[in-house]
């Protein structure tokens, strides 16, 4: 006799002992035994399953290289957390002279004036003036050389930001270099208040909405370009993908960082639509990571599964005649209320008993 049919006689012994049972002891006829669950059916599905976990993060904005000041005097004007700053605009002023704001990787270390070496800060700059569209006399190309067409160019940028007396030489410190455009996070300065080299007037990011997420090594292993989902704490999901992975920045003064609190790795995830994620900063978010995922497997709804009396799992089919058969066979991934089910002879299509 096999395993199956041993638990079936069991269960019908038990049932048939505790009848009785209940007879002797309460001397009155046993209730009637409880109907069965009611039960359907469903059918064995050929499809893709991926299994996954939440983790915490931070909804927010991307982060940027700080912007750090290089101009002696007195802030005499400075922006508003939460305002847009784009390439060509001013970030502050230091004795009324404004500090503008260019995209760029290579910081600001010198002036820009007739006779200099040339440099890709000077490449830099002439991209950008090309690009606010005061670089008449420069190729498209920008080049590493502050030559003629530099000095007039810069000359009618400064008309354009309305200096009186343009020069067409730069003093270190009244352009800022930053990879795109910032958003302003928090202040740190006011009017009036004195501006020294080396001063962080803010802290800043970029425009791109972004999650922070923060992984331990008990986390799933993730990937750059890994799809994911951000489950909102409005209840709503959106699609992101996995943009960058890294080691956690280091904690700030009084701070904390990520690896203070376990964390190894930190995911920065991008949403797909990032109007869907809203405008909040620091926002509390869970994003849906893949902990395992197969494709083209056969599948059943996990109700379907009976736990056989030896050990593992079983489905009862429904045969063509309308016959049932018990059949033992192994799972693999559980995902959305479905389970892999890998078994000799089942085929896509297959009815199989599920409970209700």
């Amino acid at each position: 006799m096999n395993t199956v049919a041993k638990g079936a006689l069991a269960l019908g012994a038990a049932a048939l002992c505790g009848a009785a049972v209940t007879v002797a002891l309460r001397g009155t006829p046993a209730p009637a035994a409880p109907s069965a669950p009611p039960v359907g059916t469903a059918t064995v599905e050929r499809t893709d399953l991926t299994d996954t976990v939440l983790t915490q993060g931070t909804l927010g904005y991307a982060q940027s290289p700080p912007v750090i000041n290089q101009l002696p005097g007195i802030y005499t004007d400075v922006l508003a957390p939460g305002s847009i700053v784009q390439p060509g605009q001013v970030l502050d002023r230091v004795d009324d002279q404004p500090v503008v704001l260019m995209i760029g990787t290579v910081p600001a270390w010198r002036p820009f004036a007739p006779g200099m070496t040339d440099g890709p800060d000077v490449q830099q700059l002439e991209a950008n003036l090309i690009a606010l569209g005061d670089a008449h006399g420069l190729l498209t190309a920008a080049g590493p050389h502050f030559g003629a067409a530099a000095v007039a160019a810069v000359e009618r940028w400064q008309q354009s930001l309305g200096v009186t007396d343009p020069t067409g030489s730069i003093a270190l410190g009244s352009v800022a270099f930053a990879p795109a455009a910032l958003r302003i996070a928090a202040d740190s300065v006011s009017p009036g208040q004195a501006a020294a080299p080396g001063d962080m007037p803010y802290a800043v990011t970029t425009t791109t909405r972004a999650v922070s997420v923060p992984l331990t090594p008990s986390d799933p292993t993730v990937a750059a370009g890994q799809p994911v989902s951000i489950e909102l704490p409005s209840g709503m999901s959106t699609p992101g993908v996995v943009t960058a992975e890294g080691p956690p920045p280091p904690s700030g003064p009084g701070g904390s960082s990520a690896s203070s609190s376990g964390s190894s790795t930190l995911l920065t995830v991008t949403p797909d639509d990032p109007m869907a994620t809203g405008t909040a900063d620091g926002e509390a978010v869970q994003v849906s990571l893949v902990v395992q995922s197969v494709r083209h497997v056969l599948a059943v709804p996990v109700a379907a599964l009976l736990a056989l009396e030896g050990g593992g799992y079983g489905l009862e089919v429904v045969e063509p005649s309308g016959q049932h058969q018990l059949i033992g066979v192994r799972t693999g991934v559980f995902a959305g209320g479905q389970v892999q089910v890998i078994a000799a002879g089942l085929r896509p299509g297959t009815r199989v008993v599920v409970a209700q």
